[in-house]
């Protein structure tokens, strides 16, 4: 078998690399194919892979590739983790939106619409690229803009990812008192805005309304990651369980003044650690067996993907969180809706489970998300700024057709080299 995996001078490789050697065993024999833009960090991660795998006696191939048709050639998996145009275009993508007053995020929102400009046609190209039969294993976001494009634009078989719910799960069995390693959540919705009204500890379907009702707002600030007083609050005016990233929609003026009085967007912060990152990557990779930092994706990360595979090659019929087209398992949103649910996934794809309707709370919410990422795709794909305007107007953060005029010519002026579409 071989699976190409681009972008693959990420440095959220390392936790790839950990995913494989978790599965080593089933995947034995496998040529992997690495592939990046970034030559050099390529070259880092190739060598890295070589030693790691050599000293777990893990039976893969590496070859790496600059060109992408090599990479996918022959390839029965397509694992896409790269980022278009980099930190310096996420900087722009968070800056843009915040400088007229809207949450500036790399996935939803404005932010995420300019990265879905960029992301979309590079995942048509490699659509175009594979194998008949070949399944693209998607994690580039905006996860969900990229799969829908993919699906209604081309004749590809694709599976979106996102492991945001692995760890808002862990948060709420924090937050709970419950042990995160035998809880199971529904998380129901779309990529960053989901929901969870049934939870299960071994096996058993617990009372979430009771427990949120019970449920002391702890203090302290939030983390990149994670805004858990906020996270209560919302917990317990809603009663069932919200994503994370929702603190953008039901606190999103206070957000922004947060953004703003930070002084660095996220992207800047992540750019600044970076160098000592890859240095410390570098170090590691010709080691006889690295160990390379887990600052970027730890383990999980790749664990999820490699998973998702597994679970498609070998028919494992295994229950993921995964974005999928909606075939009726959500009641309250279109059928060839790409949303977030359980699935279980084997050797014919992944088959949506029937979740029924969305929480009356938030369900105009998500509709109206999905609203905005069905024009999202469409303007991604096409270049028409009639269809990109329509987006960014029906998108929650957005209360003003001048702001989301504003944001939209700014964002193309600056992003004009690398939305040859536009």
């Amino acid at each position: 078998m071989k699976i190409a995996i681009i972008g693959a001078g990420s440095g959220y490789m390392p936790g790839v690399i950990r995913g494989l050697l978790h599965r080593a065993d089933s995947l034995a024999g496998t040529e992997l194919a690495f592939h990046d833009t970034n030559a050099a960090h390529l070259d880092v991660m190739t060598r890295l892979a070589r030693n790691m795998f050599a000293a777990r006696g893990a039976s893969f191939t590496v070859t790496p590739h600059t060109d992408l048709k090599p990479a996918v050639d022959g390839a029965s998996y397509v694992f896409t983790t790269f980022r278009p145009g980099g930190m310096a275009a996420r900087h722009l993508d968070e800056s843009i939106p915040l400088a007229h007053g809207v949450v500036g995020q790399e996935t939803a929102g404005p932010g995420g619409f300019l990265m879905a400009c960029r992301s979309v046609p590079v995942l048509l190209e490699i659509a175009a690229a594979v194998d008949p039969g070949a399944w693209i294993v998607n994690y580039t976001n905006p996860t969900n803009i990229v799969t829908d494009a993919v699906t209604r634009h081309t004749g590809a078989n694709i599976i979106g990812l996102c492991d945001q719910h692995v760890g808002d799960t862990e948060m709420w069995a924090d937050l709970l008192g419950l042990p995160f390693d035998r809880l199971e959540a529904d998380w129901i919705g779309l990529n960053h805005a989901t929901w969870a009204e049934r939870v299960r500890l071994d096996g058993v379907e617990i009372d979430l309304a009771a427990r949120l009702d019970a449920l002391e707002i702890p203090g302290g600030g939030a983390t990149p990651w994670r805004d858990p007083s906020r996270m209560a609050e919302l917990g317990k005016a809603l009663g069932f369980l919200p994503n994370s990233y929702s603190k953008y929609y039901f606190f999103h003026d206070d957000v922004v003044k947060e953004l703003r009085a930070k002084g660095t967007t996220r992207a800047q912060d992540i750019t600044a650690m970076l160098p000592d990152y890859y240095a410390q990557v570098t170090a590691e990779a010709d080691k006889p067996d690295p160990d390379p930092s887990r600052e970027r994706g730890g383990g999980e990360h790749g664990e999820f993907a490699v998973e998702v595979i597994c679970a498609l090659h070998l028919d494992e019929h295994r229950r993921e969180i995964v974005n999928v087209p909606n075939r009726g398992a959500i009641s309250s949103l279109p059928d060839d809706a790409i949303v977030e649910v359980p699935a279980l996934v084997g050797r014919s794809g992944p088959v949506p489970l029937t979740m029924g309707a969305l929480p009356a709370p938030v369900r105009g919410l998500t509709q109206a998300i999905h609203a905005y990422e069905r024009l999202a795709a469409d303007a991604a794909v096409t270049g028409s700024r009639r269809l990109a305007l329509q987006a960014l107007m029906a998108h929650p953060f957005v209360r003003s057709k001048h702001t989301a005029e504003k944001i939209l010519d700014e964002g193309l002026a600056a992003h004009a080299a690398d939305l040859p579409q536009f």
